[in-house]
């Protein structure tokens, strides 16, 4: 008699076992444990854990190597035992249901997430743990804004990060597509190229976790710039003859044509040195206004203009 009872009861959890299996609790398929070194360097993404397969079914989570941008796509292949799905952060289940996909609503850099399908005897888990997302440029301005030989080129890049990490940037300045390895800095200094020279600039930001895409600027033409006068017209008459040697500036030139655009009756200027001569006998007291311009080879010019006053003789 205690026989029979004993294979009543047997049957009877047999046919309960065949008629179907309850889900498997959070912790029932757990994830292959995953190690770290505090030394280790960062990565884009960490490795895939192996996790649990079992019924002939198994689980991928896609992108292999995710970041805290976009979703997640769990990929489950052979007939789980349950249509759930749960996926976990951390530990914790954040979704549990019928979606195969996961957001980055949930997640962000460093997060270890699992997905688990089906039940103990017929499912699988699978676990990513989320990596950096690569800092990256996405527009630079630079001043001034019109560039010549002689003058410093400055850059600021802007830069994305969508893991929120301060990004810092490293530089390389191409004259001609030629990297000079010394040309290293946000600032190109203005003596590195002269008129008909390309410059651009190369900048890589880093979040200190990696590097991000090299950002390469357009191609500039340095243009010829116009010559400059830099000297300062003499103000005080010690002699009759009013003298004033015009000196000029110029990156791209070194030889220039000076003419008179407004000078007093008498006034002249030699047309290659720039040298001024007035005599002033017979002139009368007044203020006289001058205007000078020099020229380049290639025709770009510049202006100075003031007044000169004369007294009466003592």
């Amino acid at each position: 008699m205690r026989f029979n009872y004993l294979v009543l009861i047997s049957l009877v959890v047999f046919f309960l076992s065949a008629c179907g299996e309850e889900p498997a609790p959070p912790d029932a398929v757990a994830p292959a444990a995953q190690t770290a070194t505090e030394d280790a360097a960062p990565q884009t993404a960490k490795a895939k854990s192996e996790g649990k397969s079992t019924g002939g079914v198994s689980v991928k989570i896609l992108p292999e190597n995710p970041t805290s941008t976009g979703c997640l796509q769990a990929v489950v292949q052979g007939v789980p035992g349950r249509s759930g799905v749960i996926w976990h952060v951390n530990g914790a289940v954040v979704s549990s249901g019928t979606e195969t996909g996961l957001c980055n609503d949930f997640y962000q850099r460093d997060d270890l997430v699992t997905v688990q399908v089906g039940t103990n005897d017929q499912g699988a888990t699978a676990s990513v743990t989320i990596g950096n997302s690569k800092p990256r440029v996405v527009n630079i301005s630079s001043t001034p804004d019109e560039i010549y030989a002689g003058t410093d080129v400055s850059v600021t890049p802007v830069a994305e990060d969508i893991d929120g990490d301060q990004v810092d940037f490293t530089y390389q300045w191409l004259i001609n597509d030629e990297a000079e390895p010394t040309l290293n800095e946000s600032v190109l200094p203005g003596d590195k190229f002269t008129k008909g020279d390309s410059i651009k600039v190369q900048i890589v930001p880093n979040d200190f976790y990696e590097d991000g895409p090299v950002y390469e600027s357009f191609a500039m033409q340095i243009p010829n710039s116009a010559p400059q006068i830099t000297s300062i017209p003499p103000q005080g008459i010690t002699s009759l003859d009013y003298l004033y040697q015009v000196e000029v500036s110029d990156p791209d030139d070194t030889e220039f044509t000076f003419r008179l655009d407004e000078a007093p009756d008498g006034m002249s200027i030699d047309a290659s040195t720039g040298l001024i001569k007035w005599s002033l006998v017979g002139v009368n007291p007044g203020e006289y206004t001058i205007a000078i311009i020099v020229a380049d080879s290639e025709g770009a010019e510049s202006a100075q203009e003031y007044k000169l006053t004369l007294g009466e003789p003592q």
